[in-house]
């Protein structure tokens, strides 16, 4: 094995649900790369493990009180430090003053670079984004400081017309609707663009928040359209894989899987790995054990390397 790159995809609030009427997830057509890979529907317990390929639930309530969100989940993802037993609550939308506490000495990138490893972060940003920052109209997301931290740049819209960055939507269109210069891409090509990133970075975080939206939205054939355009992200992004990249999906809190309420869930989260590294998950229970796992891998490979 030659020097280990991870992928990890982010999908905001995709829970591991009942299947029924209110869950669009269980619908056959709406992940059929998905399920077929896995030999399941994606569903509560839902378990598989073969060589290069891991499925299992994992807890995101993070034995905090209430329903998860998204500030604290994905600051526990990018930290390895449970940021809703820091913050004494699950935290919605984004990261204060607080989590930054946790985000600056903690975070992934930090780390990986700290490790003399790369790390990028595929999403498109634009200066209508920094502008509203600055203008106190928005607040930072915590992927945003994460990258900020590490001092690692912004992908801008050199890199999306160079095949270098991807909108979180997949396919561009919401950022071209609000009068960004994105041409809408397909799926297909979103996967490539990520894929390609991904063998050329120790790690590549790409978010993608359709999935919350649309458990939100509480509408079936829209979330079942949604799931799909993931779906066929991620069969291309495993079909463009080098041999020692690894593809880690994961989630902050369950949504989607169950459109008979806007709020959030308390069901466990998919952990998907599919490459070479897969294995090395498999004790994953929670949200904790996403960033520790991989800068043990990266560590272990450096090692290896090294003697």
């Amino acid at each position: 094995m030659g020097k280990p790159q991870f992928i990890l995809l982010f999908l905001d609030g995709l829970g591991l649900g009942t299947p029924g009427p209110h869950n669009p997830v269980s619908n056959p057509a709406a992940m059929p790369h998905w399920q077929s890979l896995c030999s399941q529907p994606l569903l509560a317990g839902a378990y598989a493990q073969h060589p290069n390929l891991l499925l299992k639930p994992i807890d995101a309530t993070l034995g905090v009180p209430g329903l998860p969100q998204s500030a604290t989940g994905q600051t526990t993802i990018y930290t390895g430090h449970n940021a809703a037993r820091f913050r004494g609550k699950h935290q919605t939308g984004f990261a204060n003053g607080s989590l930054r506490q946790l985000i600056e000495p903690y975070g992934l990138f930090k780390q990986v670079l700290a490790l003399g490893e790369t790390a990028t972060l595929a999403n498109l940003y634009s200066p209508a984004y920094f502008e509203a920052i600055a203008q106190r109209r928005w607040r930072y997301s915590v992927c945003t400081l994460l990258n900020m931290t590490a001092g690692l740049p912004f992908r801008m819209q050199y890199e999306y017309e160079a095949g270098e960055a991807i909108f979180w939507d997949i396919t561009g269109e919401i950022a071209s609707s609000r009068g960004v210069a994105t041409p809408p891409i397909t799926p297909e090509v979103a996967g490539n663009y990520l894929a390609a990133l991904g063998n050329s970075h120790s790690v590549t975080l790409f978010e993608c928040y359709l999935s919350d939206y649309a458990g939100h939205a509480q509408h079936y054939d829209r979330a079942v359209t949604v799931l799909q355009r993931i779906d066929r992200f991620l069969a291309a992004v495993i079909a463009a894989l080098a041999a020692d990249a690894t593809l880690i999906v994961v989630s902050d809190h369950g949504n989607v899987e169950d459109l008979s309420t806007k709020c959030h869930t308390l069901n466990a989260v998919p952990l998907w790995v599919v490459g070479p590294a897969a294995n090395k998950f498999s004790h994953v229970d929670d949200l904790t054990d996403i960033t520790p796992t991989i800068l043990d891998c990266l560590s272990h490979a450096i090692a290896v390397r090294e003697n």
